[in-house]
């Protein structure tokens, strides 16, 4: 028969922690309890990659268990914030060049005044 010490570290850690089944933590606790299992089967023979999904699996349920930390305070008082620039209408745009459109309307002007 194969050990089961890793599930029975699962199952404890999940029982010690008040972590739930049923909630959105299901799961992550199914998965490492299922990857627990691989290991156990395996034995000392398990594959790295099967022993770093374990390890992965566990960090994930002691993510779980933490309370989440609170954000950072900014304070506002310790930094002073530079005035806004005035707000003005912006440049008046003038045309530097003369559009082709522009250029065949003046000359046919040209043609009928001349």
């Amino acid at each position: 028969m194969a050990s089961r010490q890793r599930l029975v570290e699962v199952n404890r850690f999940v029982r010690d922690k008040g972590l739930d089944d049923a909630s959105g933590d299901g799961m992550v606790i199914g998965f490492a309890r299922d990857i627990a299992r691989r290991v156990d089967k395996a034995g000392d023979e398990a594959p790295l990659n099967l022993l770093r999904m374990y390890q992965s699996a566990m960090k994930d349920l002691q993510r779980l268990a933490e309370p989440p930390a609170p954000a950072p305070k900014v304070r506002r008082d310790a930094v002073e914030e530079p005035p806004a620039p005035e707000l003005s209408s912006p440049p008046e745009l003038k045309i530097v060049e003369e559009s082709p459109l522009e250029k065949l309307r003046r000359e046919k002007q040209e043609r009928a005044t001349g």
